[in-house]
């Protein structure tokens, strides 16, 4: 707690020398205002309703994340980049690559819903996404909705994360970046980036892999990864576009010493994906898009002896995922409609399921509208969803924004939504999990309203209430294997998150985000446990671009859990990014860059058989032609 307090006081002496001059604020450029003309720059966003519209009509709690931002933290993986996003916590389990979890709000890690280029990472098996081995050099953009999204996305009760990938360059016909990084134990990361644009046909590419022993025993990973996105415009209406990617490696998931025999846990992946898509523009006001995707995976996981490395037991999952989407909009004066349907076919092939295979079938149609009038615009939404396993569900939505006076947002936002029970609880082996195929989805009723501003001046403030009524909870009856899901009993979430970020003065800005989560039992009023009660993330920005740029990010999570997990947050986890340009002419950038993690050496981690790695330090070349 002493790390978090101090953390705390180092933030708070920094916020008030940079506001000490007041002239020096007052003297301040345009372009340092522009923190203040919303976070976002005001640029559409396609999450929140599948359809781009300004973020001053997005009634949602939103968050945005683009790729000049996962730069500057020297971010690894999709795991690293969430890591110090108000309202999400993230349960990471070892060096970069390694097994993490995502909770928004502190939802369980099966709620959240992780979407890129249209797929779904979540898998059929328990519906966990991979993050931890998704690279981030691919990512243009990440939207956000903290709380159910489930009539525009489906089954997400917790929330959606959306990847965006990046696109060909428009403007060049041949442009890039090579990077090299290198940090203590052997972790190294290697990137190498193609884009560019020939008369009416665009492309992207990208390869890398990453390695490490991982930073604690038992935690190596190694991983290689190749996208590309292809795009052709053969007349100024239409766009064909493709995109594929792929993605192999290996790693540790830990240690278990007080086992008899003692054992490491080691696991491999293969994931391969396509999404061909076409858009036609008919004219100002509509458009239309078509979208196909394949997704497979395979992931082994094995049992291994300590000290003699035998192997004691196997596991293989595959699955293949097909589907398609397709989605008209229509905008025209103070209307933005957007009306749609996805299928989905997912099949599970693992010895850990009922007869050894089983299948998901999933279709939905929804819709959803933005009525705008003067500084008033109402969302209304609504979503079917039919699961071969899980039956109907019907989940609307209405949200409501308010611009009550310049660079100032009011929100409100309502919504049902639920999530579908995984393959392995529903169809269970009988040994390891027990079949239940009368589980229902999971459902919530959720409410949250807030404010959004930078009306202040010198401050962009966010601050938001939500509410979370859960009911058809899934749990067990026992800890103990085989483990029995059903549906029982209700919870109750509400809090708080609130945002504040300065504008620049002497090239430095700071920011800090707090998240408070009250979550208990509807039924025994008691207090859940193992559900993050608060979260504190703090930061500090310097940018002079000809000089040096740097970033310190400070992340703490207070997580209520029981003490048979053995875990340890006593301590604020600090990292400091640095970068410097040594040479830009031409088109051509040369940038060496450092990252100091764990700062202060801290201690936080969840389950004490995952210990987050000590201090460590990597650097590295960036090179952008």
């Amino acid at each position: 707690m002493l790390g978090c307090l101090r953390g705390t006081a180092i933030c708070a002496c920094l916020f008030a020398l940079t506001l000490g001059p007041a002239a020096s604020v007052l003297a301040q450029s345009e372009e340092e205002m522009d923190i203040l003309q919303m976070i976002y720059k005001d640029k559409d966003l396609v999450t929140p309703t599948r359809s781009p519209k300004p973020v001053s009509q997005v009634a949602e709690n939103v968050t945005v994340i683009n790729a000049e931002e996962i730069e500057a933290i020297n971010a690894h993986t999709l795991a690293d980049v969430l890591l110090y996003v108000t309202g999400v916590q993230m349960d990471i389990r070892g060096g970069p690559g390694s097994i993490s979890n995502v909770l928004i709000q502190g939802s369980d890690r099966r709620h959240v819903q992780v979407m890129v280029d249209g797929i779904s990472l979540n898998n059929l098996s328990d519906n966990f996404p991979d993050i931890g081995a998704f690279p981030v050099q691919r990512i243009e953009r990440i939207e956000i909705i903290k709380g159910p999204a489930s009539s525009a996305w489906g089954s997400s009760l917790g929330g959606i994360i959306n990847v965006i990938t990046k696109s060909p360059d428009p403007e060049r016909r041949l442009g890039g970046m090579a990077s090299a990084s290198i940090g203590e134990r052997a972790t190294g990361d290697y990137r190498l980036e193609l884009s560019g644009t020939t008369g009416t046909f665009g492309y992207y590419l990208s390869a890398g892999g990453m390695s490490g022993d991982g930073l604690n025993p038992s935690n190596p990973y190694n991983a290689g990864n190749l996208y590309t996105k292809l795009q052709w415009n053969p007349t100024a209406s239409a766009r064909l576009q493709l995109s594929v990617a792929y993605d192999k490696g290996s790693r540790g998931e830990g240690a278990f010493p007080d086992f008899a025999p003692p054992f490491a846990v080691n696991d491999t992946f293969e994931y391969f994906y396509l999404t061909p898509s076409f858009r036609y523009v008919f004219n100002d006001s509509l458009s239309l898009d078509l979208s196909a995707r394949v997704f497979t995976k395979r992931n082994t996981q094995s049992l291994n002896q300590l000290g003699s490395g035998s192997e004691l037991q196997k596991s293989i999952a595959d699955e293949l995922n097909a589907g398609g989407s397709a989605n008209l909009s229509w905008r025209k004066g103070h209307s933005n409609l957007s009306v749609g349907a996805d299928y989905d076919h997912g099949a599970l092939e693992t010895a850990g399921i009922k007869d050894g295979r089983q299948e998901q079938k999933r279709w939905d149609l929804f819709a959803n509208d933005t009525f705008s009038l003067w500084d008033l615009s109402v969302t209304p939404g609504i979503r079917y969803d039919h699961t071969s396993t899980s039956g109907d569900f019907w989940s609307p939505s209405l949200g409501v924004t308010y611009t009550l006076f310049d660079r100032t947002i009011f929100r409100a936002y309502a919504a049902r939504g639920f999530n579908t029970p995984p393959l392995s609880f529903t169809f269970g082996d009988g040994a390891v999990i027990i079949a239940n195929p009368g589980l229902k989805p999971e459902e919530v009723w959720s409410y949250s309203g807030g404010v959004e501003t930078s009306v202040a001046r010198f401050f962009w403030i966010k601050a938001t209430y939500f509410l979370h009524y859960i009911r058809n909870v899934i749990t067990t009856e026992s800890d103990i294997p085989p483990t029995d899901f059903i549906n029982k009993g209700r919870q109750k979430r509400q809090g708080v998150e609130a945002e504040i970020r300065t504008v620049p003065l002497w090239s430095t800005s700071l920011m800090t985000g707090f998240a408070f989560i009250d979550a208990k039992d509807r039924d025994t009023k008691q207090v859940i446990r193992d559900v993050p009660r608060y979260t504190w993330d703090v930061g500090i920005d310097y940018d002079k671009e000809d000089i040096l740029k740097g970033s310190l990010r400070g992340h703490y999570i207070w997580w209520n859990a029981e003490s048979d997990l053995e875990a340890s947050y006593k301590a604020m986890i600090w990292d400091l990014n640095l970068s410097k340009k040594f040479l830009e002419k031409g088109g051509l950038a040369l940038e060496a860059f450092f990252t100091a993690h764990n700062l202060f050496n801290g201690s936080q981690y969840l389950f004490g058989v995952y210990h987050n790695p000590r201090r460590w330090f990597e650097g590295g070349l960036r090179f952008k032609f």
